[in-house]
């Protein structure tokens, strides 16, 4: 299996046991060390207990779908759709692998917002539900 070919596995392992709060398959994943940031809110985690404790504590009954996920060597970038009761956001998560293990996670959780005027003329709207869930 080639480092893409693992780092794919791994990441879709991450997202399927975090989504199933599998907690202990979730943190034989992890590097002992792993570095968890969310730069949107300026805002780090590092280590495994720690980012371990974060997701079991994170509230709501959250659900995730992975809607496209790529990997290249030590890296992956993956889509997901979050739903946490009527709540629905898209993310951007970037993996990195080191020795076998997720070392880093970095997520990215944007606002949608309406787009500024002057474009109408170049743009076709699409229900946000389903521009921002690739329903379409």
């Amino acid at each position: 299996m080639t480092d893409t070919e693992q780092t794919r596995a791994l990441a879709r392992k991450y997202f399927d046991t975090l989504n199933g709060r599998a907690w202990e398959e979730f943190a034989a994943l992890l590097a002992e060390d792993v570095r968890y940031e969310l730069p949107q809110t300026s805002e780090r985690i590092t280590g495994r207990a720690d980012y371990l404790r974060f997701n079991q504590e994170y509230p709501g009954d959250w659900q995730l779908t992975v809607t496209r996920l790529l990997a290249d060597g030590p890296s992956a970038a993956v889509s997901v759709n979050l739903t946490l009761g009527d709540e629905r956001l898209v993310g951007v998560v970037f993996l990195e692998v080191v020795d076998g293990l997720v070392s880093r996670v970095t997520d990215f959780w944007p606002e949608a917002y309406e787009p500024p005027p002057g474009r109408e003329h170049l743009v076709e709207r699409v229900p946000a539900e389903l521009d921002r869930f690739g329903d379409s």
